[in-house]
């Protein structure tokens, strides 16, 4: 007859066997080397497979996802094995920044990427890849560059930040693109807050086809509580009080430039404005009819 005396949440499990049948002892042989190899850790997965994110609600939204249990973070370095099948296009990570030993200081994939660029409010990388034999590696695809002077009022600007990074940056890269943003977090009023980030990959040819968070059953309905998340760039001081600098920290633009009143411009100043203004336009059309490499 066997006793189970007690069964601990450890890499171990101890049982009574001494009460065993002699004619046992192989049985007892094979549960002890069983019972002697430690548990591995579990294999880690992004925090949602396929996701295209567009902008801050969209990273606000999967952060309130996993603040609420529905999706789970990263809670430590992904090995080999787990950036071989997790970290592909679509993929998106979240994960706390930490200090101690058992957490994540910054995010490593085994990649090398080129110098980040600001899409607000995303950081985007583009992949370096190996070249021919004995070349360096490049981020995109070499291609003449095209130049085009176009009037701000009147300029597009695309609703999601990583189309935004593949209009400006020509769209030629064949690699992955990293897409990364952080945020303070607040998770109970008297608590000290939390830097979390959202590493998310994408490739070109992939993003268009890639869903948003409106096409997901769960995260549709997420609804984002005021005051819980505030952008990483916002710097926490001694006291743990995140401070923030936002554009209403800000100075009016013409108290900044001197004070300008636009009320008191003559008429015929405005005529030479218009004028110059026209002329503007006009060399526009004629730049951007133009290929310049």
């Amino acid at each position: 007859m066997t006793r189970a005396l007690c069964f601990p949440l450890s890499s171990l499990l101890w049982l009574r066997l001494d009460r065993l049948p002699v004619s046992s002892s192989r049985f007892k042989r094979a549960i002890v080397v069983h019972l002697s190899i430690p548990d591995l850790p579990s294999m880690q997965q992004a925090t949602h497979p396929r996701l295209h994110l567009r902008d801050t609600r969209d990273a606000h939204i999967i952060f309130e996802a996993v603040r609420q249990g529905f999706l789970r973070p990263v809670t430590r370095r992904l090995n080999e094995a787990e950036r071989a099948t997790s970290v592909r296009s679509g993929a998106v990570f979240v994960w706390e920044e930490r200090d101690d030993e058992s957490g994540l200081k910054r995010w490593t994939d085994g990649r090398l990427w080129g110098q980040s660029r600001m899409r607000e409010p995303y950081l985007f990388y583009d992949e370096k890849l190996p070249s021919a034999p004995g070349g360096e590696t490049s981020t995109s695809a070499r291609s003449p560059p095209t130049f085009r002077f176009v009037d701000g009022v009147s300029r597009t600007i695309p609703s999601s930040s990583a189309l935004l990074h593949q209009d400006r940056s020509g769209g030629n890269h064949p690699g992955l693109i990293k897409q990364a943003y952080s945020a303070w977090v607040q998770l109970s009023p008297t608590g000290t807050p939390r830097k979390w980030h959202l590493t998310a990959y994408f490739t070109y040819a992939d993003l268009p086809t890639i869903p948003t968070v409106d096409a997901d059953a769960i995260l549709r309905n997420i609804i984002v509580p005021p005051g819980i998340y505030q952008s990483g760039k916002a710097r926490k001081g001694d006291d743990g009080v995140v401070e923030t600098f936002g554009h209403s920290a800000l100075p009016p633009l013409h108290s900044a430039v001197g004070g300008y009143n636009m009320g008191v411009i003559s008429g015929s100043s405005s005529q030479r404005g218009h004028h110059r203004m026209s002329e503007d336009q006009r060399v526009i059309q004629i730049l951007n009819s133009r290929h310049i490499s």
